[in-house]
Order: structure tokens, then C-alpha cells, then sequence
């Protein structure tokens, strides 16, 4: 039975040295971060059924570059379908998980402005759409339910003042609970918004393989920690029996890096002023979930993605910076580990196949 139900930098600055050492910073600290808990240091668990969508904060070439100035507004489009349960480092059957399927398609409209070349400012707002087909043990049966709303508000700052061509970076600042996170029918991992305050703190940088700047590296990473939490009345509990209970929910900490190469040499192909193909690694790692709403024996995992990319860049005025870019790519998990456990007749977690990032922006 189915149901559909709706619902210092002075010291760095110019320094062959200081390059060295970022570069190797840059490159060392996401791969450690994110490879830590795949040799066993911490083994805690993480989000059940969540797709770890942070991971859409890394990768790609959504940096400031040289060159720009002045404010960007962007267009973010993002897309995962989790259709495969995998318990431990396996596929495994379907029927072990009373989830079935999540889709979600995040839609994010931003805005961000380079004060100078140290300082800058950058708002992203997400609205979502998400469905949630799941066994509820219930006269329902496999139900599915649909929420689309706002998601939850980032809003960060940006310092790249440790070179005089902007290479190296750091990001901070806050995600805040502006999206629902008590939708009926949906587990408090899989809702559109955690319920919780998270700090950001990341940082990038780039660099150069060849003198002649065709070809260049680039490495970014990203940690987020949540730190300010809310509670809400289960929101299964009209077909679980826990209606009215109010649960705690307190979404791990997750960490994302990206590391890559590019090409930077194709002009003037195809009515585009530059193409630029590139190619990453992106790791993730997430600790447990905790709290009574939260399922840490179903939660966390360690993952690795290769994935292409490419950038479209059209000049549209020159002198004023006037630039249209649309960057793609695909993230394809080459290693997965999920914790699992039964845990109350359900044992696994829900993972995409693949995951896909479109962003459009325009430079002013």
C-alpha cells in the first residue's frame, strides 16, 4: 500500500614561503580533517537519512579571483536523489530501511560584495523542495511526504588579505534556523531545516602548476559545528504514537574538503570569452546526531566523490567587470561508509548515486 500525503598576514604577504606553506595547509588540512575518522581516530555516527548537503559549500570555482570586484548575485541549483541503503561500506537491501526515498532540489538565490581586496560579505538563501517516501508501520503503509519551503540562512565573511592576487582565504560565519523543522511526516534528520545555529569556518586556496597559468590547483575546505539547538514535538508522532512529545535534536558536526586541478588556457571557444574544465576529490566526513528525536545507531558516514566540472565565462563589459559565469558539475561517491545498526525494525542509510551543482552569477 502507497500513500502520497503533501506536506598574519604581513608575514604571508609576498613570501615564496608563506605560498609554500599555504598551499601545503590548503591541501593537507581538508584530506586530514576529512580522513580521520576513515582509520579509526573518531568513529562516532552522523545523520541518518540527510544527504550531508554542506558538502555543496566545497568544490568547484566559487571563489573571489584576482580580478574581481565589487558585488556578485548568484543562482545556486543543487540536486540529490537518495535511492540506495548501504549499511557499513555495502549496498544493502531496501527492504532493511523503512525510508525508501528522499529527493531533494535546493534552489538558492545569493548576493556577495568584495569590500577590497582583504574583505567581503556573502548571503545565500535556499529554498527547497523535498520528498520523503517511508514505511511508517502504520495503516498508511509506504507513505510519501512533500515539504518545499525556505530553507535555512547562511550568512558569512570572507578574508583574503594574505596575498595581494587573493589566492588564499578564509571564511566564517553562521547558519541560522530560518527554515520549518517540525513538518509532519518527516524525521527530524530529514527536514528541511535542522532547528539549529551552526558556525562556518572554512578556508581556500589556488595556485599555480605551470608558469604560464593554463594549468592551476585549488583546494577548499569547510566546517561546520552547530551550537545553539531547538526542540520540537515529534513530528512522526501522528502514526509513531509519540504525538505531542517533544524531542531534542542535535545535528553532528560535519566537515567537507575539495582539492582539484584546472585548466585555465581555452579562450574564445564556442561564443564564450573562457571555458575552464576542472577535476576534484571531495571527502566528507560527519559526527552523530544526538538527542531523543535523533537515530545515532542509523547515522554518520565517511564519504569520497570524484567529480567534473565546468565553468562558462562571458564578458559582458570589461572595464566594469561585468560578468556572466555558469559553472556544472557531477559528484559521483567512489567510498561510502555508513554506520547501521537495527535500531527499532530499521537499519541503514539512504544514499545518492551521484549529486549535481549548477550555479549561475553575474559580476558587477
Amino acid at each position: 500500500m502507497s500513500t502520497i500525503i503533501a506536506t598574519t598576514p604581513s608575514l604571508l604577504r609576498g613570501r615564496p614561503y608563506g605560498r609554500i606553506a599555504a598551499a601545503l595547509t590548503a591541501f593537507l588540512f581538508p584530506t586530514i580533517l576529512a580522513f580521520v575518522p576513515l582509520v579509526g581516530i573518531a568513529t562516532t555516527a552522523a545523520l541518518a537519512c540527510a544527504c550531508g548537503c554542506s558538502v555543496f559549500d566545497v568544490g568547484g570555482l566559487d571563489t573571489p579571483q584576482e580580478q574581481d570586484r565589487g558585488g556578485r548575485v548568484f543562482f545556486e541549483y543543487w540536486s540529490g536523489d537518495q535511492t540506495q541503503n548501504f549499511v557499513g561500506s555495502s549496498r544493502a537491501p531496501a527492504a532493511l530501511n523503512s525510508d525508501k526515498k528522499i529527493n531533494t532540489q535546493w534552489y538558492n538565490a545569493g548576493f556577495s560584495y568584495n569590500f577590497n581586496r582583504d574583505w567581503g560579505v556573502m548571503v545565500r538563501l535556499p529554498y527547497v523542495n523535498r520528498a520523503l517516501s517511508t514505511d511508517t508501520m502504520s495503516p498508511l503503509g509506504i507513505a510519501t511526504f512533500n515539504a518545499g519551503d525556505i530553507g535555512d540562512l547562511e550568512v558569512m565573511g570572507m578574508y583574503t588579505g594574505f596575498f595581494s592576487d587573493m589566492s588564499t582565504g578564509v571564511i566564517f560565519g553562521l547558519k541560522l534556523p530560518t527554515a520549518p523543522n517540525a513538518t509532519p511526516g518527516f524525521d527530524r534528520d530529514n527536514q528541511i531545516g535542522s532547528g539549529s545555529t551552526d558556525l562556518l569556518l572554512g578556508g581556500f586556496h589556488r595556485g599555480l602548476i605551470t608558469g604560464d597559468n593554463a594549468w592551476q590547483y585549488f583546494a577548499q575546505v569547510m566546517w561546520r559545528q552547530p551550537f545553539l539547538y531547538r526542540d520540537t514535538a515529534d513530528p512522526q508522532g501522528f502514526f509513531d504514537g509519540n504525538g505531542g512529545l517533544v524531542q531534542s535534536y542535535h545535528p553532528g558536526m560535519q566537515v567537507d574538503g575539495a582539492a582539484g586541478i584546472l585548466y585555465n588556457n581555452w579562450y574564445n571557444v564556442l561564443g564564450f570569452d573562457k571555458i575552464t574544465p576542472l577535476g576534484q576529490v571531495i571527502i566528507s566526513h560527519r559526527n552523530p546526531d544526538t538527542g531523543t528525536g535523533a537515530d545515532p545507531f542509523n547515522s554518520g558516514f565517511d564519504r569520497v566523490m570524484l567529480s567534473p566540472g565546468i565553468e562558462f565565462t562571458k564578458v559582458l563589459d570589461e572595464a566594469n567587470n561585468r560578468v556572466l559565469k555558469t559553472y556544472f558539475d557531477i559528484e559521483i561517491p567512489i567510498y561510502y561508509r555508513a554506520n547501521a545498526a537495527n535500531n527499532n525494525g530499521t537499519e541503514g542509510q539512504l544514499v545518492a548515486p551521484y549529486l549535481i551543482k549548477v550555479v549561475t552569477s553575474y559580476n558587477f
